[in-house]
């Protein structure tokens, strides 16, 4: 049987494990709901060019603030900082994939996707930690 006692005298691991578990949570969640929305868009036969782009931002706010809830319900502390960083590892995962597959510069709403992934993340961290779990 392996000993958690690492995990409690180094509480830097157990802070960046948690925030790769929620990140990593989202990022399937971003998969998931990606994966619907095409499948609606190709049902649907023709797509607003428009619609698409804000359409990816609420996804990816949508997945970093379920990954900064993760990530708190996991740590069960330091709500906003830990769902901000879940939120930004989690915007850093989809920036490399997205210049790897598009081999392109980053472009100037990055930084706005950034900022709205952080602050999602943060939303979300600050919930859990602030939500009172039910005594049984």
């Amino acid at each position: 049987m392996r000993s958690t006692k690492h995990l409690k005298e180094n509480p830097a691991f157990g802070a960046l494990r948690s925030i790769v578990i929620g990140s990593v949570a989202g990022a399937a969640l971003c998969a998931v709901l990606l994966g619907v929305f095409a499948l609606a868009f190709v049902s649907a036969g023709h797509i607003p060019q428009g619609f698409i782009s804000p359409l990816v931002i609420g996804l990816s706010a949508l997945s970093a603030f379920t990954a900064g809830l993760i990530t708190v319900k996991i740590s069960h502390e330091r709500g906003l900082a830990y769902g901000m960083l879940s939120g930004l590892l989690l915007f850093v995962l989809f920036l490399v994939s997205g210049l790897i597959a598009s081999r392109e510069a980053v472009s100037p709403a990055s930084g706005m996707r950034m900022l709205v992934m952080a602050l999602s993340g943060a939303l979300g961290g600050l919930l859990a930690v602030s939500k009172k779990s039910k005594i049984k």
